[in-house]
């Protein structure tokens, strides 16, 4: 388990956060004072000046942020702690600008991201619009979603909960964010496809589903080949398969990635609830 402050239900603790919020300060100050500083001739480094001013150009900034910054590097840091959209809004141009000579700057690319995962943020460094920029790590509505299947009782509820938090909290445990998708799932699935098979696993379930043949979504119009019951084990299937740290010492064997895990936590969501309401059922 991963250590949730007094007073905060691992739920509260995994919500995503906008902007740039005071526990980021000291690491996204100290990525900021990189991105935005220039090597001089000596160990000293001058304000890039070109650079701020090229986003104040682009954003039509009002009140220019190059003005700061010619104050000192301070000075622009201040501005921007006065106001989150200004700070988004920048370091989104900044990923932009960055990713122009990815091979010099990928290491500053993925240290920002790292800085934006453990501080909880909603915003990742991706694309945005076909190019590169910030990208929402969550679309909107699906933590809400997500909040509603987790609030439900029993088992399933709790360890999607672990998984949301482990893949999307301030201390993420990729691997772990995998394993309890797959147990909350198996927590919802269990009993309603094998519940007298007391060592089922999610394995047993999809190999009982495709035997079964009939386990399906409650629709009223079905596609000729892509059916619901594809889709419902395709997506059980794809969670199962998809975990390549089950079993160490095997072939193929590595952590879960983030990526991974936040889509086993993605594919989990749905299941869950469609399981736990009666939406998959056998039917004729």
């Amino acid at each position: 388990m991963s250590w949730v402050p007094m007073g905060m239900t691992p739920e509260e603790h995994a919500v995503l956060v906008d902007g740039v919020k005071p526990w980021m300060r000291d690491d996204m100050t100290a990525w900021l004072f990189l991105a935005v500083t220039l090597p001089g001739a000596s160990r000293e480094r001058r304000n890039d000046i070109d650079l701020v001013m090229d986003f104040d150009r682009r954003a039509r900034s009002k009140d220019p942020l190059a003005t700061y910054l010619r104050r000192g590097f301070r000075q622009l840091e201040q501005e921007l702690w006065i106001d989150d959209d200004k700070y988004i809004r920048f370091l989104d141009f900044l990923v932009w600008i960055k990713s122009q000579d990815l091979a010099t700057h990928r290491d500053l690319l993925n240290e920002l991201d790292a800085v934006l995962l453990a501080g909880g943020s909603r915003w990742k460094v991706g694309t945005r619009r076909q190019g590169p920029g910030l990208e929402d790590r969550v679309p909107l509505g699906v933590q809400e979603a997500a909040d509603a299947v987790m609030s439900h009782p029993g088992h399933a509820g709790e360890l999607l909960s672990e998984a949301w938090h482990a893949a999307f909290g301030l201390t993420p445990d990729f691997e772990k964010a995998y394993a309890k998708s797959i147990k909350a799932v198996e927590a919802a699935a269990i009993p309603v496809v094998s519940p007298k098979n007391t060592s089922a696993t999610l394995g047993t379930v999809v190999g009982q589903m495709r035997g079964d043949g009939d386990w399906k979504l409650d629709l009223t119009r079905e596609h000729g080949t892509h059916t619901s019951q594809h889709v419902v084990l395709g997506m059980v299937q794809a969670l199962w398969t998809g975990q390549n740290d089950r079993h160490a010492g095997q072939a193929g064997y590595r952590p879960s990635s983030q990526a991974e895990a936040e889509a086993a936590v993605m594919l989990a969501i749905p299941l869950v609830q469609w399981f736990t309401s009666g939406t998959i059922q056998r039917r004729p």
